[in-house]
């Protein structure tokens, strides 16, 4: 269903109507742009979460005279004057009574029968604020209607998608280094999990693992620089490097762990 919608949103935006789809999760986004790229028309698709390490992304499908988008100004720019201003960022605040988690924000969302898909990213910064990028109908009815989450009163207000990129939390990451015999997804997990390469053998083969979005049941699949790997029950990781050879021949491995 989702390869057939991008397939008649690129074909819209090739007759020159420009067209927004749904918020994408990570694994989402690279099905669709490799759907856009067998159909010769990747440059025409713009993955955009409203700020710079988002990582659910809107897909919007660009018409040829809003092309290339970069000479158009930056993301917000473009979002807002080429495709209706489709999405909007919301603060929501609890009073402070109850810690709330990133679960209870979404879970309050979703309780109004809003879509997963019609939402972005939620992100708590402390135990009773959150920031949510979402569709701008989606966003209206959560201003609207959401007034408690967990057995916390809250209150919803709209910010700019600039103040968003200022007030979200970065992402933090904990450095991981180690050296490996070869750039291969069941040495690379071993390494990054601290587990024999058997066990992470025996992961990979069992379905346990996403590299690039996707499962990957290969253990000798190659991993390169900028791959993000998820491994169930260990968590997420990108790789940063893993070219350079020591004088043993053994890989150097920079990794981040997602906390």
């Amino acid at each position: 269903m989702l390869a057939a919608r991008c397939t008649e949103l690129l074909r819209r935006a090739a007759n020159g109507v420009p067209s927004a789809g749904i918020f994408l999760s990570y694994a989402e986004q690279v099905e669709v742009s490799a759907l856009a790229r067998s159909m010769g028309e990747e440059s025409r698709l713009f993955l955009w979460g409203g700020y710079g390490e988002a990582e659910r992304k809107k897909a919007f499908f660009v018409p040829d005279r809003y092309m290339p988008l970069e000479e158009l100004g930056d993301e917000c720019t473009v979002c807002a004057a080429y495709f209706g201003d489709p999405i909007c960022a919301l603060e929501m605040k609890g009073s402070g009574y109850k810690a709330l988690t990133n679960r209870d924000w979404l879970g309050a969302v979703l309780n109004l029968g809003i879509e997963r898909d019609a939402c972005g990213d939620i992100r708590t910064a402390g135990d009773s604020v959150a920031y949510m990028v979402c569709d701008r109908t989606v966003g209206d009815l959560i201003m609207q209607a959401l007034e408690r989450v967990g057995r916390d009163t809250v209150k919803v207000r709209e910010i700019s998608l600039y103040e968003v990129e200022e007030l979200i939390p970065k992402r933090e990451f904990e450095t991981l280094t180690d050296t490996v015999p070869a750039p291969r997804l069941d040495a690379i997990v071993g390494s990054v999990c601290r587990m024999a390469r058997e066990k992470a053998k025996a992961l990979v083969q069992c379905g346990a693992v996403q590299c690039g979005g996707r499962v990957i049941e290969k253990p000798d699949r190659a991993v390169t620089n900028g791959d993000i790997i998820s491994v169930r029950g260990h968590g997420k990781f990108r790789i940063v490097s893993v070219t350079d050879q020591n004088k043993k021949g053994r890989f150097r491995l920079i990794a981040e762990k997602y906390k």
